[in-house]
């Protein structure tokens, strides 16, 4: 096996002068006469306002590094390891820093004394200074449940936080992620203030409050992390990936409810399901990797096949009570708060409690080996994972989780290596064979272990019906584009429904979702799926996957639209000298009907445009080169134009 996997390329690594350039896919990484960023490049564009730095104050004034520097220590196809320095009046700063192939740059940092030192260091801040207009959005894990409020636009004053392992920053096409595991050492003064976002000219600072006071013990460490994204390029067939939750078994001989002859997988196929996702129930142990089904397990995969479908089968986040491991391993892996409790406690059928397990102990070596055994037993086609990229804050001292601070208080630890470990090892053992890595989570878009799936389900956290009514004042259209829409991290996303008509429904969703290029993934054979069929073949006969997309935020050279509620979004192909697009027309009213007037630009003086609903066939009203698309409250219109333009002779 190559040392990188697809889509990723070897690790590249340059010295010019006292300069270190490390180049991966999509992303250069500069450290001039330093081991911290000066230049950060993704998406074609500087993130960097200035370089990074480590900026504080001394006994005597503000923290000046005499000296610094950075030195090539190896290079290998997967990671690049620096060795660099600072030294002031006051203290020595030394760094590792390793650059891997999906751009992950990890920093060791160590303080040490001076033998004589001039000055006593009284704060230390480590500060990411970004360009502002490549900084309007923010997400951070952990978020809250039943809230957008970790994800969203950056608000002109700046925010502050307490300490979170995650913290984004970018715009819809790419950013900084911002990571450490915990705050172990750190010396804020304000734990409300860890983290702060200030604005400073030009400048969005991010602002990581190491030391407040001065350092109670040297040598001190801190590792933190840093990657630019995205961290891959976006599949260009995502589109036809086609996936529906609801698996069963038997559901290849199990007749539609209509009383016809069809089966219910018949129906998926024939509505054109290409992935079937089978979520817990495929095994009466919960997140386990054996079943005592495997006659029919194996029958439903071949049936699947016969008809095109890949099969994926669920692993989650979780230790049952009924697996046959719990009673030697549950005290040793299960995720442990401060106070010696369990997390979780789901209860299932048949009859069990589920806890919340961490992938830092040896039940992440178990676990991955499970799922490779298994696809290799049943031959399935991937892998849903249900909350398993997700490092679970934990202080189970019994595998190395948790920390003691000075006065022996005891702290969670976010095991966000050990994941992205056991991450990286499932994608390195499924992609080569085709198989796909599917992760469902809610809140949480930490690109250290997001980087090793296909795809991400996110929305679970609105399940509660907090989107009826009037979605967009629970989930603004910033907070959409900041965790839900995939693209700023190079990882395709699908929006998750409960449907509770007729206040929340598929339509309602959709109407936002699909301005973003993004599709709600339909739960059963039922009317939800029938709805995205008929979305997915409008879309396949348009053909997006080939076609460029010019999404609301940035297509006013190309579509304008009335009234204030009506949003587009579109996909443009030019076909035998002509020009056509599938528009995505959205009133995100949630009270007003409208009817929404969209003119496209044309170079020719004079065209001749032809407008119909993708999905009806219904031909739609067209004056003057405008069109009209009547829509209910928090609806969308899929609408097919073709643009035949006239260009006078002489031209």
């Amino acid at each position: 096996m190559a040392s990188v996997p697809e889509p990723w390329t070897p690790v590249k690594a340059l010295v010019e002068k006292n300069e270190v350039i490390v180049s991966v896919w999509g992303r250069t990484y500069r450290f001039q006469n330093c081991p911290l960023p000066s230049s950060i490049v993704t998406a074609n564009d500087e993130l960097l306002a200035s370089p990074m730095r480590l900026s504080g104050q001394t006994d005597d004034g503000n923290l000046n590094w005499a000296q610094s520097g950075v030195e090539l220590w190896e290079q290998r196809e997967e990671q690049a390891t620096l060795l660099g320095w600072f030294q002031s009046d006051a203290i020595i700063a030394n760094l590792v820093v390793r650059i891997e192939f999906d751009g992950l740059v990890r920093f060791d940092l160590t303080l040490v004394p001076l033998p004589q030192p001039k000055a006593k260091l009284q704060k230390l801040w480590l500060e990411i200074p970004l360009r502002k207009e490549r900084a309007t959005l923010f997400h951070y894990w952990p978020g809250r449940w039943g809230s957008a409020e970790n994800s969203g636009a950056v608000p002109e004053s700046g925010f502050a936080l307490p300490f979170k392992p995650i913290l984004w920053l970018g715009w819809e096409e790419g950013g900084l992620t911002w990571f450490a595991e915990s705050d172990k050492g750190w010396q804020a003064a304000d734990q409300n203030r860890v983290l702060e976002v200030v604005r400073d000219g030009d400048a969005l600072i991010v602002r990581i409050h190491l030391l407040d006071t001065p350092p109670q013990r040297l040598p001190a460490s801190f590792t933190f992390g840093i990657q630019a994204t995205p961290v891959k390029p976006m599949p260009k067939d995502f589109h036809e990936w086609r996936i529906c939750h609801g698996a069963s078994y038997g559901m290849e001989k199990e007749p539609v409810a209509d009383g016809s002859k069809e089966t219910v997988l018949d129906k998926a196929a024939r509505l054109g399901v290409k992935t079937l996702v089978f979520h817990e129930h495929w095994t009466p142990v919960q997140n386990y990797w054996r079943t005592n089904r495997e006659t029919e397990l194996r029958e439903l995969i071949a049936a699947c096949h016969r008809r095109g479908i890949k099969l994926l089968l669920y692993f989650g986040y979780e230790l049952s009570t009924l697996a046959p491991e719990w009673s030697e391993v549950a005290e040793k892996v299960l995720v442990k708060t401060t106070a010696g409790g369990l997390a979780g406690g789901y209860f299932r059928q048949p009859p069990q409690r589920n806890y919340i397990v961490c992938l830092k102990s040896e039940w992440g070596e178990r676990l991955l080996r499970g799922i490779l055994e298994a696809i290799e037993r049943y031959g399935f086609d991937g892998v849903y994972l249900d909350g398993t990229i997700e490092p679970f804050a934990c202080a189970n001292e019994l595998h190395g989780c948790g920390y003691r601070t000075a006065d022996g208080n005891l702290r969670v630890t976010y095991p966000i290596f050990a994941v992205r470990n056991f991450m990286r090892r499932l994608y390195e053992a499924l992609h080569p064979k085709g198989k796909l890595i599917n992760a469902h989570q809610s809140t949480y878009c930490g690109t250290p272990t997001l980087a090793f799936v296909h795809s991400y389900w996110d929305g679970e956290q609105f399940g509660g019906g907090e989107l009826a009514k009037d979605p967009l004042q629970k989930l603004p259209l910033a907070s959409f584009r900041a965790e839900f829409m995939g693209k700023n991290f190079g990882v395709p996303c699908e929006f998750l429904v409960y449907e509770r008509p007729p206040d929340w429904t598929i339509d309602h969703a959709l109407a936002f979702t699909l301005l973003h290029d993004v599709r709600v993934r339909p739960l059963g054979f039922g009317a939800m799926l029938e709805k995205m069929a008929a979305i997915w073949d409008a879309m396949t006969k348009f053909g997006v996957t080939d076609a460029e997309w010019h999404p609301y935020w940035r297509n006013s050279d190309l579509v304008r639209v009335e009234p204030e509620n009506a949003k587009v979004s579109g996909y443009r192909r030019v076909v035998e000298g002509r020009t056509r697009w599938l528009l995505v027309v959205s009133n995100l009213s949630a009270t007003e009907a409208a009817t929404a007037q969209v003119r496209l630009a044309t170079k020719g003086v004079k065209a001749v445009t032809v407008a119909h609903d993708a999905i009806t066939g219904e031909k739609l009203s067209v004056k003057d080169g405008t069109i009209f698309v009547p829509l209910p409250p928090m609806r969308m219109r899929l609408v097919a134009v073709e643009v035949i333009e006239h260009v006078p002779k002489g031209r």
